[in-house]
């Protein structure tokens, strides 16, 4: 029988000095963690969901355990003021309908009698978090369920979720909200949140809506998760944005890749309208950074272009934000547009993105705010990186740009 205590320790990716890096030059507005219940409880502590036998499971926080590792990240999180989602990939194979399987094969299911010893790992998890790390997340999802990677829940099942977990956590004292959807693409899968949208008591416990980026989508179905989340009165995430999740054997660190990546970013702000993106990942999986090994041996992190691409959606977008009514008459000259709160001066922040995907060109914003009468300019690209340019003047509402090849340029009143 598989013993969920032998899994390999495969904590690298948060123990990456590419985590430390990005943590410390991106301005993250939000982040999204792993609870590793098949960690917390690789066995069931006890027979009865009603107690809990706290002595057993912290003992599996130990230091160089990926509990640990990951409690500590949402420690730092929670330090610098940025919300997080704690989402589940895998659980203990006690727990499934076939335990003997490993907690890393996708499809698994948790048959509806064991949701209370379900329910109480859980609980269990958060309350450890706040107790002992001072963290409690702001949403709590499972990841991918309607795909199953790894738990798979129907549309009916991820409703009863919902309605029975969010009460257990409320009854705990908990502040964590449930996450609604977290589904692997945009394509038609609103639907999946139907019957939670149509049990009251359920929708209660929902404190967003999300979706995955990968594959992209039409404006339409785009649309549907927008038209959604605005009828629901809550917020719509993107809890994983990329291109490819198979990210082992795509050229993640070539510009055709970052260019791809560019242009869904653009898409997914301009067509969805999300409150938060998150890039999948800051980690050392799909690592926005390269390695280079310097005369004395040494390997140091390289930034790449797609490094410099996502550094100015979060470095150089206000937050919060409005995003703002943009468009242009060229498919391959991509605008958004965002409005953040009233600065020292009494006006408002406003930053404006303008991907260029090919040859240069000349191109004509227009229809800028009047208040609006000089922009700082940074641009990254074929050659320069998150380059400072003069200050661009703005005359009637409009600037005339000489855009680069393959570029991104980012117009900002930001100081």
């Amino acid at each position: 029988m598989h013993d969920p205590r032998n899994v390999p320790i495969q904590h690298s990716f948060i123990e990456s000095p590419v985590t430390q890096y990005t943590l410390q030059h991106l301005d993250s507005a939000w982040a999204r963690v792993e609870m590793k219940l098949f960690r917390w409880e690789p066995e069931n502590d006890n027979a009865s969901p009603e107690v809990t036998n706290w002595q057993a499971l912290r003992a599996n926080d130990s230091p160089d355990s990926e509990l640990r590792q990951d409690l500590l990240l949402a420690q730092q999180l929670q330090r610098r003021g940025i919300p997080y989602v704690a989402s589940v990939w895998a659980v203990p194979g006690w727990l499934t309908t076939e335990p003997a399987r490993s907690p890393w094969e996708g499809g698994r299911e948790v048959p509806r009698q064991r949701w209370p010893e379900l329910f109480e790992c859980i609980g269990s998890y958060l309350i450890h978090a706040r107790d002992a790390y001072g963290v409690e997340p702001d949403l709590f999802s499972f990841n991918e369920p309607r795909y199953g990677v790894r738990v798979r829940l129907s549309a009916e099942e991820h409703r009863d979720i919902i309605k029975l977990l969010g009460a257990h956590l409320e009854r705990l004292g908990l502040k964590t909200k449930m996450l609604l959807g977290d589904v692997a693409s945009a394509r038609g899968t609103h639907t999946y949140a139907n019957p939670t949208v149509e049990d009251a008591e359920a929708l209660g416990y929902v404190g967003a809506v999300a979706f995955h980026s990968w594959g992209g989508a039409t404006p339409e179905q785009y649309g549907a998760w927008t038209e959604l989340a605005g009828r629901l009165g809550l917020p719509l995430l993107v809890t994983e944005l990329g291109v490819d999740a198979n990210w082992r054997d795509v050229p993640l660190h070539t510009l055709q890749y970052a260019l791809q990546e560019l242009r869904m970013y653009q898409e997914l702000v301009y067509l969805a309208r999300p409150q938060g993106t998150m890039q999948w990942e800051f980690t050392g999986d799909y690592s926005l950074l390269d390695q280079e090994r310097t005369p004395s041996g040494e390997q140091r992190l390289v930034p790449t272009v797609r490094f410099w691409f996502v550094k100015h959606f979060c470095n150089l977008t206000p937050k919060p934000a409005t995003v703002l009514h943009a468009e242009s008459d060229n498919d391959r000259t991509l605008i958004t547009a965002f409005r953040g709160e009233r600065q020292a001066g009494g006006q408002p922040a406003y930053t404006f993105h303008v991907a260029n995907i090919g040859a240069g060109r000349r191109a004509t914003l227009a229809g800028l705010p009047p208040e609006v009468r000089q922009l700082q300019a940074i641009r990254s690209g074929e050659s320069d990186s998150f380059r400072e340019l003069a200050p661009v003047a703005v005359t009637d509402g409009a600037v005339t740009l000489q855009l680069a090849p393959n570029s991104l340029l980012t117009l900002t009143t930001l100081p």
